[in-house]
């Protein structure tokens, strides 16, 4: 044994964090995949949420940061969410362009991923759901496709 202590992956709660991130995210959702919505959050950070495709059980989106003049590209938040709707769960399922996470990463590891970089990169999806709900400004017309028709 190399005295690490082993990891043991917390199923219930990364679950609860998918549940969490559905009920954060649903209500942000473009109305189509053709317009994409747009979110400010602060002065600076400006964010676009598209629809990459839509099924019966699932729906895939984009949540991509804009590019501001002062942060590099690679600073950039990227994320690819699938909802799965049957089940009410978001799960990040690529960060910054690397998909297929894992739910453990040996350590020490040739591509340098954390032990629970799956769970990180959800609860950073959570952290922004946060954001956006704290100091975002969204478009108007996402708020309204909940409401029924007339309602003020």
């Amino acid at each position: 044994m190399n005295g690490q202590k082993q990891y043991v992956v917390d199923v219930a709660a990364l679950h609860q964090l998918h549940e969490r991130n559905y009920a954060g995210l649903v209500n942000l959702l473009p109305n189509s995949a053709d317009v994409p919505v747009t979110i400010r959050a602060g002065q600076f950070l400006m964010f676009e949420l598209t629809i990459k495709s839509e099924s019966r059980y699932t729906t895939d989106v984009d949540i991509v940061q804009q590019p501001s003049h002062w942060a590099a590209n690679y600073l950039q938040a990227s994320l690819e969410v699938r909802l799965y709707h049957d089940v009410r769960m978001a799960e990040v399922i690529a960060s910054q362009g690397v998909r297929r996470l894992a739910v453990h990463y040996q350590q020490p590891n040739q591509d340098m991923r954390h032990r629970d970089e799956k769970f990180q990169v959800n609860q950073f999806l959570a952290d922004w759901l946060t954001l956006c709900r704290e100091q975002g400004q969204v478009r108007a017309a996402v708020t309204d496709k909940f409401m029924p028709h007339g309602f003020k």
